[in-house]
C-alpha cells in the first residue's frame, strides 16, 4: 500500500471513530435534542482524533439531520423530527437516474396506499369535498407545468389527510423527483392522462365514501401503473426549480 492510501485509510478510520462516538452520545442520551456539543478540544481528547476528523464526521450527521451547524454557535443536536432526520433523501432522490428511481416504486406503491387508506379514515368531508374538486380541476388541465401543480396539490392534499409525519417525510422527496418525468406532454402520450385522471378521481371517491380498502387498493394500482409508464416510455427528467412548484 502506498503511504498516501495508508493516510486516507488511518483518517477515514478516524472519521469512522468520531462518527460513531457521536452517535453513541446521541443514543445513549448523553447529548439530548437541541443540546449543544462540547468543545473540539474536549471531543478531540475523547474520541482520540484530530479536528479535521472531527469536524468531518459532524458534516455527515449534519447531511443526515442529526446534527445542526451554525456560524457562530457550533453543533448541537437536532430535534430530529421526521422532516430532518430524513432531509438526506431530499438531497440524493433528486439525483438518482431512472433506474434507480424505479427501484423506489415498491415503497411508493406501499407508503401511497397507506396515506390513501388513512385519508379516507381521517379527512373531513371539506377536505373530501376539496379533494374531488381538485381531481376534477386536473382533469380538465392539459398537459403543463400548471398541470404537474395541480397533481402535486392533489397528492399532497391525501398525505397530509393520513396525519402521518413519518410517512410524509419520506414521500415528499420520491414524489417531487416524479415530476421531473413528464409523460403525458409528448404528444404520442397525451392520451394516457385520462387513465391518470380517472384513477384520480376514483381514489378521491373512495376517500369521501370512507372506503380505506379500497382507496389503498387504487393509490397503489395508480403508482403500479405509472411505473409501468416509465418503464416503457423512459423519459428523460424535466428539472423543476425550487421556486416553480
Amino acid at each position: 500500500m502506498h503511504a498516501d492510501d495508508s493516510a486516507d485509510a488511518d483518517r477515514a478510520s478516524a472519521v469512522e471513530t468520531a462518527r460513531r462516538g457521536l452517535c453513541q452520545m446521541i443514543a445513549t442520551g448523553e447529548l439530548a435534542a437541541g443540546q449543544r456539543l462540547a468543545s473540539e478540544v474536549e471531543l478531540c481528547e475523547r474520541f482520540g482524533v484530530s479536528r479535521s476528523s472531527l469536524r468531518e464526521a459532524q458534516k455527515m450527521l449534519t447531511v443526515a439531520g442529526v446534527l445542526t451547524s451554525r456560524p457562530g454557535t457550533g453543533s448541537s443536536v437536532s430535534q430530529m423530527s421526521p422532516r430532518e432526520i430524513m432531509s438526506g433523501l431530499e438531497m440524493v432522490v433528486p439525483l438518482l437516474p431512472l433506474d434507480r428511481f424505479l427501484e423506489l416504486f415498491t415503497l411508493r406503491e406501499i407508503l401511497e396506499g397507506h396515506v390513501a387508506a388513512q385519508a379516507a379514515a381521517k379527512m373531513t368531508a371539506a377536505e373530501g369535498a376539496r379533494l374531488q374538486e381538485m381531481a376534477e380541476r386536473l382533469a380538465a388541465a392539459d398537459p403543463s407545468d400548471n398541470a404537474q401543480r395541480l397533481d402535486a396539490d392533489y397528492h399532497d392534499l391525501i398525505i397530509d389527510g393520513a396525519q402521518d409525519e413519518v410517512i410524509a417525510a419520506l414521500l415528499h422527496p420520491i414524489r417531487k423527483r416524479g415530476r421531473d418525468y413528464r409523460i403525458f406532454e409528448v404528444e404520442t402520450h397525451a392520451a394516457l392522462k385520462d387513465v391518470s385522471d380517472q384513477a384520480h378521481r376514483q381514489i378521491a371517491a373512495a376517500i369521501v365514501a370512507r372506503d380505506p380498502e379500497s382507496a389503498r387498493f387504487l393509490a397503489m394500482q395508480h403508482v403500479r401503473v405509472t411505473r409501468s409508464w416509465l418503464e416503457q416510455i423512459r423519459p428523460g427528467p424535466v428539472l423543476f426549480s425550487a421556486d416553480s412548484l
